[in-house]
């Protein structure tokens, strides 16, 4: 009677007494190792296709999807992402949306950046806008993002600016992009960095 592997893998390995059947023990080894190792599939839908039936997915199997460079592994009812994926590389903000007068790109260049971390949206952002003129103790609109990169609720971050305090940068549910500059900051700002900033959940 075929018996089972010793680390309890469910991989079926032939008795001596069973019947030759070369094809239908390299199937079975070929069938338990595969769905114990990562499975390659060119997208979601050819996964889909490939485990049905039968070969339904079972739990603790794990995917590549070769389109969204993404790692799966299946929780028994759903698969569920294990790596970080990017929805949207790293892109000048000059492309997101415009400056207000008075605001620049600096350098390092200002760039939002967008992933889907174990199904999280998360919107991040680095880089320097520069800065012509900006009052200290009043809020005051840098940039405006399009439609498609506005969150569905106003985040508000510390940052710092040139002259070495710490600035508000707030991304606004409008769009806008606003510093706050503390009153000791005086009028010597002239460059307000976006690195660290970091959305998560945007939509919610």
């Amino acid at each position: 009677m075929a018996g089972t592997d010793d680390y309890g893998q469910g991989i079926t390995v032939a008795a001596l007494t069973d019947a030759p059947d070369a094809a239908t023990l390299a199937k079975n080894i070929a069938n338990a190792l595969a769905q114990r190792s990562v499975m390659r599939f060119a997208s979601a839908a050819a996964r889909s296709a490939t485990l049905s039936g039968a070969t339904a997915p079972v739990e603790g199997m794990v995917s590549w999807l070769q389109d969204v460079n993404g790692l799966y592994f299946y929780d028994g009812t759903a698969w569920q992402l294990m790596n970080a994926i990017e929805t949207m590389p790293w892109t000048n903000l000059s492309s997101l949306g415009s400056y207000a007068g008075g605001f620049s790109a600096s350098t390092p260049a200002p760039r939002m950046r967008k992933l889907s971390m174990l199904g999280t949206e998360v919107w991040e952002y680095e880089g320097a806008i520069a800065v012509s003129s900006l009052a200290a103790a009043t809020t005051t609109t840098a940039f405006t993002f399009s439609a498609s990169h506005r969150p569905a609720n106003g985040r508000g971050f510390a940052t710092i600016n040139s002259s070495h305090y710490a600035t508000r940068v707030t991304v606004n549910t409008n769009g806008t992009l606003t510093f706050s500059v503390p009153t000791e900051a005086g009028s010597g700002v002239s460059k307000v960095w976006l690195d660290g900033l970091r959305i998560t959940n945007p939509a919610a």
